[in-house]
């Protein structure tokens, strides 16, 4: 106790302490294709080599990437009984981190300015005064000295410092807590697994926790833009699944279309409103689980398939003058950018400030307010066929034998009439070739 109080508060890494003098050996090292880092540490502090999105990739790829770690002949012995773990924690020296990367105390995460600087022992930055770091791996072969991995963040080239047997149980099992923006660099790459697994995690997600303006922030990555149209397609889809679930009985498996045609949507409008249902629902006409009838309404039906009855959601009649008094500016700037199409760049701009001020006020407002419920006995046409296809003899495209003409070739090739959806709805029309 006497020698720690002498020791505490000095300077422990002074060229005159000699209470601490490492000397590290290597015992092995790592051979890869990862030939440079993308995180490099300088005066300037950290600065990342690589885009995000590559740097994400890359991250994401380390599962599948095999290396291998080479532990040096003296030290094979060490290794007995390693196979029986699934997984490895192995220390390794990063060598390629300059004497000015190992000088850094403060640093912006990751190389990102946007984040304030932090502590560097904040941090996971390879930018270390000592610079070993540490990675969890999976074990996929033992072979004498030579040990096959995955998931190892190293470079080729890498010293191994030491190996130990990743158990669980040595580790917090309780709640973690961390920084917001470590959080949020850690969702970054998660999302991606998460959203390989279930593409309509984060809508359903937004689903359970009512999150409105979550879904419409995701519905306007399909839209285009933000506009109290959608936003009405939103708010009835949202609502609209409360009732038919109920309202505190959410289930990922029925929140939302899995695109097999089991939760069904019909919308009675080709217009914004529609982009919203199919959002949030999941429900398009690409997965047959969407049905359009064209009747200009802002409206939809939801049900599921086995069940008579469903929950049909309608825009009130004057959900206009709801949002004429939410944006008095809206409607006499829609009129003029999108009715009229006669407008500046800055009307143009001067209307999507207001349709986005528009869709997120009105997302506020009491679903009663704005719409009417009911509940339903509805029609569901059968699952949608799965039909043969043929060539047509005279273009050479392939198409739906059920869409073909009489003689076996397309329609337009016959000069048949059709059907498309277009603004003005379901229109018959027929293309002349040129």
């Amino acid at each position: 106790m006497e020698k720690n109080k002498e020791t505490a508060g000095k300077n422990i890494g002074s060229r005159d302490e000699t209470i601490f003098s490492p000397r590290i050996r290597p015992i092995g090292v790592i051979k890869n294709e990862i030939e440079e880092p993308f995180l490099v540490a300088g005066n300037e502090g950290l600065d990342m080599q690589k885009s995000m999105e590559k740097v994400r990739e890359e991250v994401r790829e380390l599962d599948q990437r095999i290396s291998t770690i080479i532990v040096d002949a003296d030290w094979g012995d060490a290794l007995k009984g390693i196979e029986a773990y699934s997984h490895l924690l192995v220390l390794y020296w990063a060598h390629k981190v300059n004497e000015q990367g190992r000088a850094l105390k403060r640093v912006h995460p990751m190389g990102r300015k946007e984040i304030p600087e932090v502590g560097l022992f904040c941090t996971c930055s390879p930018a270390r005064p000592n610079p070993v770091l540490a990675c969890v791996v999976r074990l996929h072969e033992r072979k004498g000295n030579i040990l096959k991995v995955s998931g190892l963040d190293a470079i080729d080239g890498s010293p191994v410092v030491d190996i130990k047997p990743y158990v669980n149980s040595w580790y917090p099992r309780e709640a973690v807590s961390m920084p917001e923006w470590m959080r949020r660099l850690m969702e970054e790459v998660d999302q991606y697994d998460r959203l390989k697994q279930n593409p309509r995690a984060d809508f359903i997600e937004a689903i359970e926790r009512r999150d409105l303006a979550r879904c419409l922030i995701k519905t306007a990555e399909i839209h285009g833009h933000y506009c109290p149209g959608s936003a009405l397609g939103v708010m009835a889809s949202m609502h609209g699944l409360s009732l038919l679930y109920g309202l505190n009985r959410f289930d990922a498996a029925v929140t939302s279309s899995d695109g097999l045609e089991n939760l069904m949507a019909i919308v009675e409008i080709n217009a914004c409103f529609a982009d919203g249902v199919q959002a949030v629902s999941g429900c398009t006409l690409g997965n047959n689980a969407l049905i359009y009838r064209d009747l200009g309404k802002h409206a939809v039906t939801l049900a599921i398939r086995g069940n008579d009855m469903g929950v049909r959601v309608c825009a009130r009649p004057d959900f206009r003058e709801t949002i004429g008094r939410l944006v008095p500016a809206f409607y006499p700037l829609m009129e003029k950018v999108i009715k009229n199409r006669v407008h500046t760049k800055e009307d143009e701009k001067r209307f999507k400030d207001t349709a986005r001020e528009a869709a997120f006020a009105l997302i506020k407002q009491d679903f009663e307010n704005v719409f009417s419920a009911e509940r339903v006995r509805v029609d569901l046409p059968g699952y949608a066929p799965i039909v043969d296809s043929i060539i047509c003899q005279n273009c050479g495209e392939q198409l739906m034998a059920t869409k073909a003409a009489l003689n076996g070739i397309c329609l337009t090739c016959a000069e048949k009439p059709y059907f498309q959806v277009e603004g003005r709805g379901i229109v018959s029309n027929t293309r002349r070739q040129a």
